[in-house]
């Protein structure tokens, strides 16, 4: 059951032994600052996207005194800050879960729940009064209303791995 879990989580003994520890181990501290890295890179390309494009919006607005492209390029610099600002606290929760102790271990009983969208379905897992929305291989790899010890970034909210209490 466990190795179910460790191939859909991506851990190993050695972090789960850490995570017991209340601690990173050094594979998943390496795979979170990659993430914060790419986090960066692509906030930094939506950002300077966004202010060519409000550049060159109000220019265009000047150019040809049109207050309507004028307000678009306004308008896109208010939604670069709102999705800039949604990027940057992303990337401050990972550096919060970067720091030591930053490990947080939920037990009890894991209540899988399926629900169907048009789209696409979501998977979500109930355990210790948290729902983490996992990926279908994830859910897959819990049996539903057994007892598991789950440990998870505790800003992020990152699920790093699992372990039965059976």
């Amino acid at each position: 059951m466990t190795s179910a879990l460790m191939a859909a989580l991506g851990f190993s003994e050695a972090d789960l032994d850490a995570n017991r520890r209340g601690a990173l181990s050094p594979a998943q501290a390496a795979r979170l600052q990659s993430s914060r890295q790419r986090q960066l890179a692509v906030a930094l390309f939506v950002f300077v996207s966004l202010v060519i494009g409000a550049t060159i919006l109000i220019y265009a607005g000047q150019h040809n005194r049109s207050s309507i492209l004028g307000l678009a390029g306004a308008g896109l610099i208010l939604i670069n800050a709102v999705i800039v600002g949604m990027m940057g606290r992303g990337y401050m929760r990972v550096g919060g879960d970067l720091r030591p102790g930053s490990v947080e271990a939920l037990a009890g009983e894991v209540e899988r729940v399926l629900r169907r969208g048009r789209q696409r379905d979501s998977y979500l897992i109930r355990i210790d009064g948290a729902s983490l929305y996992v990926t279908r291989e994830v859910f897959l790899g819990f049996r539903h209303q057994a007892s598991y010890r789950v440990y998870r970034a505790a800003h992020s909210g990152l699920l790093l791995s699992a372990e039965p209490l059976d």
